[in-house]
């Protein structure tokens, strides 16, 4: 354990160091023309964002009906706050308008992306925990699973990026089915135990991101109003972000209500294994209707002109 953190120090020191080397460079230092002042930085959207995450996690410790719903509610009610003072202030936000609306192939693709974000990074936070305690599968073998979904995410990333244009947003829709359909199968295959489909599922889910995470960002950056290109082009990687937060907040609170907060045993991890990622997949299925939303918007005015 110590000689893995004493890797990724390394790596973390040699890139500091390459990071440095780079912004020390001459053509690094020569002045900018700058267009005017730099925006202010978003200090009340970004507590509120903080605050919030905080509050969703603290509900999953000690779990208490009331106590937990509440923090619960409080720091939903802050992710909501959050994107409200982001759209109030418009010479610092950090994401495009209009957000979360259908009517707009934008409001679609965010809405799949924050879907998305949020439920499936369960696998990565649980599952070699659940794999060891409950089969006693080694977590190497739960690590190399792990890396081969993201091998899978780029491999496809790569073999789909010649794909015509005019399928962009059908790719859209079989990438997200492919991701709810590893991100469901995980319910089944984690408490079966068997590796073989585990790492179907964790292919299933890291080839779908593959597949139509790079359509999706250019209808997202291609839909945005003008001059908000570029925000919508850091509103993605933005938003997976924020999800992978509230996702890993969110299943704390589901893990501990499942009985992990009863202590780490065989019996423990038999109860939360199920229930862990079925708990994700109604924010599955909403990330589906998201992308078939995309393709219909797609189609609509080929049926009105036909």
């Amino acid at each position: 354990m110590a000689l893995a953190f004493g890797v990724f120090t390394l790596g973390g020191a040699a890139m500091a160091l390459a990071s440095f080397i780079v912004l020390d460079t001459p053509e690094a230092r020569k002045p900018q023309a700058s267009g005017g002042k730099a925006p202010p930085f978003p200090y009340p959207a970004l507590a509120c964002l903080a605050l919030s995450v905080v509050l969703i996690a603290a509900a999953g410790i000690d779990i208490a009906l009331v106590r937990s719903s509440l923090l619960l509610f409080l720091g939903l009610i802050g992710l909501a706050l959050f994107f409200r003072v982001d759209a109030l202030r418009p010479q610092s936000r950090l994401f495009p308008s209009p957000l979360f609306s259908w009517r707009s192939p934008l409001g679609s693709g965010m809405s799949m992306v924050a879907a998305f974000s949020v439920a499936t990074c369960t696998f990565t936070i649980y599952g070699p925990l659940l794999l060891t305690t409950l089969h006693g599968i080694p977590i190497l073998t739960t690590g190399y699973i792990i890396a081969a979904e993201s091998i899978a995410w780029s491999v496809l990333s790569i073999l789909i990026a010649n794909a015509p244009l005019e399928r962009e947003r059908l790719i859209i829709v079989a990438g997200a089915l492919m991701i709810a359909s590893g991100l469901a199968g995980f319910a089944y295959t984690i408490p079966a135990g068997s590796i073989p489909l585990i790492l179907l599922c964790a292919l299933l889910q890291g080839g779908g991101f593959g597949v139509c995470w790079p359509f999706l960002t250019r209808v997202i950056v291609a839909s945005a109003r003008d001059g908000e290109q570029t925000i919508a082009s850091a509103a993605v990687p933005t938003m997976q972000r924020i999800g992978y937060a509230v996702g890993a907040a969110l299943a704390g609170i589901v893990a501990n209500a499942s009985g992990f907060s009863e202590g780490l045993n065989r019996e423990a991890a038999a109860s939360v294994a199920g229930w862990l990622f079925l708990a994700f997949v109604p924010l599955g299925v909403f990330g589906c209707l998201a992308a078939l939303r995309i393709f219909s918007a797609a189609n609509r005015p080929r049926l009105a002109a036909g």
